[in-house]
């Protein structure tokens, strides 16, 4: 072992550290709450709404869309608990710094209904546009209400544009680089 690698056990020890405490109070406080059982619900339910409601002949252009969706609300998720710019304290998992049940559940098939059901894009950034506002100003602040988002530095109208730009630029590369006609 080098003395450049010394400081890095350190930091190793305290991470180790930190994921013990987070699940002792994942096991105590978070687990089987009323919170986590409604977490668990955003993940579920919407899928099974998705598969009733999916247009069965174009699923895999929609899927493609909600792939792109998870993966982009997964990474800026990531980004901004780790920058802390706002925190998850009731997880449906004790490992990951974000809430799958918003980015692998409620937020792509939100998203992939919208993309179904408002094809042109007038519609579509109608849909997105009202959809950006509920996000923002209802279910941020509902998810602070329930205690399962804090916002620590970033401030709810910031969401508002973020969550238009991811939909409409996700719309232009499924449509225009994946799936061209």
């Amino acid at each position: 072992m080098t003395n450049n690698s010394l400081p890095y056990i350190e930091i190793l020890d305290i991470q180790r550290h930190l994921h013990e405490l987070q699940y002792e109070h994942w096991l105590r406080y978070e687990l089987f709450t009323w919170q986590w059982w409604m977490l668990l619900g955003m993940l579920t339910l919407p899928w099974f709404l998705w598969w009733r409601f999916a247009d069965k002949t174009r699923t895999a252009i929609i899927l493609s869309y909600g792939l792109y969706l998870v993966l982009v609300v997964t990474a800026m998720d990531w980004i901004g608990a780790v920058l802390q710019w706002w925190i998850y304290p009731i997880k449906l998992t004790p490992i990951l710094p974000f809430t799958i049940p918003l980015d692998w559940g409620m937020v792509p098939v939100t998203h992939m209904l919208i993309y179904q059901y408002f094809p042109r894009w007038k519609s579509f950034l109608v849909a997105e546009t009202i959809v950006a506002a509920l996000g923002a100003f209802v279910a941020e602040s509902l998810g602070e209400w329930a205690g399962i988002y804090l916002a620590l530095h970033w401030y709810h109208h910031w969401s508002f544009p973020v969550y238009i730009m991811k939909a409409v630029i996700g719309k232009w590369l499924i449509e225009n680089i994946v799936y061209r006609p």
